[in-house]
């Protein structure tokens, strides 16, 4: 029964992380899977994983005025927080990705929804592991997450 009750606590606290950060041996500067020899990755994914990159490596380095603009502006998020409201909640934020690496990136599609999300061109969803740090209690965890790309004037952010 503990064992459940701490897997949902890490779980909140990761889908917390994500939320309140944008939000990812690994080292810190990110690894990235590589396609195995004779496969192919579309420009596309390219572009999927260089705005990853960028994302999971401002989120380690702390780099929280890079961490906002790699946000989708269309997002919900971005839509209820300012960057200053942005910057109150991952200063207070116990929460901390010290360490990703990206499994894969898969589903990339149009937007079938544009009457709902009308900025989107497209989706893609990034499979990271992450290493976070829970400040208050000084402990780190292992998780796997999937992550929301969005596509938004020709350039992949975020979501």
């Amino acid at each position: 029964m503990k064992t459940s009750k701490y897997r949902l606590q890490f779980a909140l606290g990761v889908m917390a992380a994500a939320i309140i950060l944008g939000v990812s041996g690994f080292p810190a500067s990110g690894i990235c899977a590589e396609p195995s020899a004779g496969i192919s990755i579309s420009s596309e994914e390219t572009a999927v994983l260089e705005a990853a990159r960028k994302y999971f490596d401002a989120e380690v380095a702390r780099d929280l005025p890079t961490v906002y603009r790699c946000l989708a502006p269309s997002s919900a998020y971005c839509a209820t927080h300012d960057y200053e409201a942005f910057l109150a909640e991952a200063n207070t934020s116990p929460v901390r990705i010290v360490e990703y690496k990206i499994v894969r990136i898969a589903h990339i599609r149009n937007n079938e929804d544009l009457k709902g999300f009308p900025l989107v061109e497209k989706f893609a969803y990034v499979e990271v592991d992450v290493v976070v740090h829970y400040k208050d209690k000084n402990e780190k965890a292992d998780v796997n997450f999937g992550f929301t790309f969005i596509k938004e004037r020709g350039k992949w952010y975020k979501g």
